[in-house]
Parts: C-alpha cells; structure tokens; sequence
C-alpha cells in the first residue's frame, strides 16, 4: 500500500508525461496508474488532466503562507425558461383544479 506522499510523487512525475501522450498511450498509462495507486478510474483521470495552477499572489497572515490561485473553472451559463410565469399561472391552476 502506497502512502499519500508516494502517491503525489507518482502522479506528480506522470502528469506532464500523460498530458503529452497519444491516446493509446493515455489508456495504457491510466490503467497502469490505476493499478498502482488503487485510485478510482474517474478520479485519477481529473487528476492527470489537471492543468497546472496560476498563482496569482502569495500572502503572509498571521505567520502562514497563503497563495491565491487563478480559477480555471468555465463560468456556467443560466439556461433560459421555457414557459414564463404568463403560461406557467394557468396551467398551474388547471391541475390544482383537476386534484
């Protein structure tokens, strides 16, 4: 059984590689990774395709170290309504009717 450092050494050295890789490469080297650290499929996939983190700004506070990261994560866009509350009225009181 690895430990959490042995495994964040692994996939430390592995990333670069895999995100370097041809596909066929990418699912020898995941099953292989998969095998090793015991790390469910999904989550050691998230973890390889990780990019790398932007720090924006390290902190001192209160005597700790703080860095603050840029977010990579895409902003979700609102889906529009379908039915706007002029149809969604009545045919809410039609079916309260019909009970």
């Amino acid at each position: 059984m690895l430990t959490m450092r042995q495994k964040n050494a692994i996939t430390k050295e592995l990333k670069d590689r895999y995100q370097r890789s041809s596909k066929k490469e990418k699912t020898i080297m995941l099953n292989e990774f998969i095998q090793l650290t015991r790390y469910n499929r999904c989550y050691a996939y998230q973890i390889l395709n990780m990019k790398k983190e932007k720090v924006l700004v390290y902190m001192n506070i209160s005597g700790k170290r703080i860095k603050y990261v840029a977010d990579n994560r895409k902003i979700k866009r609102e889906k529009k309504k379908f039915y706007d509350k002029k149809v969604f009225m009545p045919l809410f009181k039609g079916n309260l009717e019909n009970m």
